[in-house]
């Protein structure tokens, strides 16, 4: 039973630390994601394909190797949004354990090689398959925050 408690008492400051790498990891996701969206737009342009004006209002109006993209940067901002969610209410609550530190981890490393298929290959099913186990730690990580509220929250 001890074993069991040391997931939310052992080294507190630094399983914090982690909890924020983690959150920054996401966050640098998102920014390689703006990246590659500016490469292939700044490319679509030179080569004539699209003009910046087809950017005064959302649509579809960009080629649809362009969109993929533009999705890519959209998503960093659906999932992940749950993420941080939980990430920082346990951190602010104070009930981060190292169940949360593990589920995080392969939760980046799931987003990764999302965002690396959708700019690479981009095999659907294979994104596919990738996204749904990043959900499976997202719903692991809240079952986890709830439980850890209720058993170690103290109010």
């Amino acid at each position: 039973m001890e074993f069991l408690f040391g997931l939310w008492t052992f080294a507190p400051e630094f399983k914090a630390k982690l909890a924020v790498l983690l959150v920054l990891a996401q966050v640098f996701i998102t920014i390689w994601c703006y990246t590659q969206l500016s490469r292939v737009r700044m490319a679509a342009a030179k080569a004539g394909e699209i003009t910046p004006d087809i950017y005064t209002a959302v649509g579809d109006a960009e080629p649809e190797h362009i969109r993929v993209f533009t999705r890519l940067l959209a998503n960093q901002f659906e999932a992940p949004v749950l993420f941080f969610a939980i990430v920082i209410t346990g951190l602010a609550v104070g009930v981060t354990s190292w169940i949360t530190i593990l589920l995080g981890s392969l939760f980046i490393v799931f987003r990764i090689l999302h965002a690396r298929e959708m700019a690479g290959e981009h095999v659907v099913m294979r994104r596919r398959k990738i996204f749904i186990r990043s959900m499976q730690c997202i719903s692991l990580m809240a079952f986890e925050l709830a439980f850890s509220a209720l058993m170690f929250l103290e109010v």
